[in-house]
């Protein structure tokens, strides 16, 4: 009696895990960009709460004019420790934000924060 296994039982074996991978591979790949997402709101929603505790500390500084405009880059957040001083990633592409900003605009006595991915 042989010990071991036969060429179709080993090719069996293959197609059984080839049939899990391919069930599998879209699951994964779904979580990871659900995962990369939420990452990505996340600090998004870290960077305004920053800009808006900013701005309750610096108010002085923004003019009261309904439209009026300012722009908070996210190394100004950082210069000031309104940010940790951790280097913030695009989720998408890993790469240092560099170039983040939150712009904000008056309205009626109230501000709106609108992060910006890549200011000018």
């Amino acid at each position: 009696m042989k010990k071991g296994f036969t060429l179709v039982e080993l090719l069996a074996v293959i197609a059984v895990l080839a049939l899990i991978a391919a069930i599998s591979y879209p699951i994964v790949t779904g979580l990871l960009g659900d995962m990369k997402e939420n990452a990505s709101e996340s600090q998004k929603r870290e960077i305004i709460d920053a800009a808006k505790y900013w701005v309750q500390n610096n108010s002085a500084l923004l003019s009261d004019t309904v439209g009026a405009e300012y722009t908070l880059t996210v190394q100004r957040l950082k210069d000031e420790e309104y940010l940790s001083n951790e280097k913030l990633r695009d989720i998408e592409t890993s790469a240092v934000l560099k170039k983040a900003c939150v712009k904000i605009t008056t309205q009626d006595h109230k501000y709106t924060y609108e992060y910006v991915k890549n200011c000018q």
